[in-house]
């Protein structure tokens, strides 16, 4: 017993003593990642179409239309001389960008969207009050669907909400409410 771990500690020790010496090793590149993270404030942009890495990446905010398309290796990549307006425009976060190899005139064709409400609260990404249904306010907790329609109700009297402190506005949404939910809304 006592030499079973006299063995089983030298071992250990070994092992740890070659881990430490030869140290870890750089990573060989692997090419393209379905994740990029940059240092500066990154936006969540979801990728679709004909590309082969379709899905949500996480870019830098500086990132333009092109080169996030290019993250996600589109199967066109010659074929991208399209309008240049589109492709230097800067991404922004909760946008979809599809991308069309063989659209009108055989051009390749970037559409532009906005991701469901249900994928931006999946990634813990913030909702824009004035654009919600009443179907994606009662996605929310503690919101359900008469609650849900009095918020649409005031947003289609009053107009747009200039802040997330109008809902206070909703009769049924009072200050603690607001706290709940005010991190749902940018």
């Amino acid at each position: 017993m006592l030499y079973q771990r006299i063995i089983l500690v030298t071992v250990a020790l070994a092992v740890t003593l070659v881990v430490m010496i030869k140290g870890r090793q750089p990573a060989k590149p692997v090419g393209l990642t379905a994740l990029s993270v940059s240092s500066t404030s990154p936006v969540a942009v979801q990728i679709s179409g004909d590309v082969a890495h379709p899905g949500v990446y996480m870019v830098c905010d500086t990132n333009l239309t092109n080169s996030v398309i290019l993250v996600a290796d589109p199967l066109c990549l010659g074929e991208l001389a399209i309008r240049s307006d589109l492709l230097s425009a800067p991404v922004q976060t909760g946008k979809t960008l599809h991308l069309l190899c063989k659209g009108p005139d055989n051009r390749a064709i970037i559409q532009y969207g906005t991701m469901k409400s249900s994928q931006l609260l999946t990634l813990g990404l913030p909702l824009d009050l004035n654009q919600v249904t009443e179907a994606d306010l009662d996605l929310l907790p503690g919101i359900g669907p008469s609650l849900a329609r009095r918020i649409i109700e005031i947003r289609q009297k009053n107009g747009y909400f200039k802040s997330a402190n109008e809902l206070l506005q909703v009769e049924g949404i009072g200050n603690k409410k607001l706290k709940q939910l005010s991190r749902y809304f940018k």
